[in-house]
């Protein structure tokens, strides 16, 4: 059976659309049988993916680090789940006295994440989770050096679009975007994020790993507009 484009498309959203709830559960309940751990936190490795979530977290790190961008004071996440790994290793391994303000839609995912974050009380004063539709998020974009977009945020293209938008218009002159996206044969079950899609944005790196880990890693950050004054 020979499938054309249009059905090759929709079986594409369906799949993403099904990898985003399967991902979303396996979060979650990973995290609920973390929690019931003794400092839920040193079990971190119990999580099936947790080896491509350390490999991930180190490279965003050196990107960051050989852009300029190296202990940021404040940074957001953009659809951090129930178990925000990169947030936890971001801030135990790599920005050590960095805020970390963790977004999501979903306030039972919050709520799990507090959670985990309560067994290290010097984490949990800089990690904080808040539940809200992103589009709703405005003035306050502008408090983060460091915006990190997960992959599942916007799952259809105009979705995605929309958000990133919507964080190039609130977030600060100069202010970092990391984004995840995928590339090749590993976009099949991904939202894709292109170059031309960042638009009023300066691409800063792109890279696409050759190893086991999925995503893409596409950093770019939003221009200082300084007026001219005539003499």
């Amino acid at each position: 059976m020979v499938l054309n484009e249009e059905k090759v498309q929709e079986m594409r959203v369906n799949l993403i659309n099904l990898r985003g709830r399967a991902e979303g559960l396996l979060e979650l309940e990973s995290a609920k049988f973390l929690i019931k751990t003794p400092q839920s936190l040193n079990s971190l490795h119990l999580f099936p993916y947790h080896g491509n979530y350390v490999k991930l977290p180190s490279l965003e790190y050196r990107i960051l680090h050989e852009n300029g961008v190296v202990q940021p004071k404040k940074v957001a996440f953009v659809g951090s789940g129930p178990m925000p790994l990169t947030s936890f290793i971001m801030a135990i391994h790599h920005m050590k006295f960095t805020h970390f303000d963790n977004f999501d839609v979903d306030e039972a995912a919050n709520g799990v994440a507090r959670q985990l974050v309560v067994s290290d009380a010097e984490l949990e004063k800089r990690m904080k989770f808040e539940t809200c539709d992103m589009v709703d998020v405005k003035e306050k974009l502008s408090e983060y050096d460091c915006i990190f977009l997960a992959a599942l945020v916007g799952l259809n293209k105009d979705e995605k679009l929309k958000i990133l938008s919507h964080l190039r218009k609130y977030m600060k002159e100069g202010g970092i975007l990391l984004v995840w996206s995928a590339n090749g044969t590993r976009a099949f079950p991904y939202p894709v994020v292109e170059e031309h899609d960042l638009v009023g944005f300066e691409l800063l790196s792109v890279f696409h790993p050759a190893n086991d880990v999925i995503n893409s890693v596409i950093l770019v950050h939003k221009p200082v507009f300084r007026s001219i004054i005539a003499l």
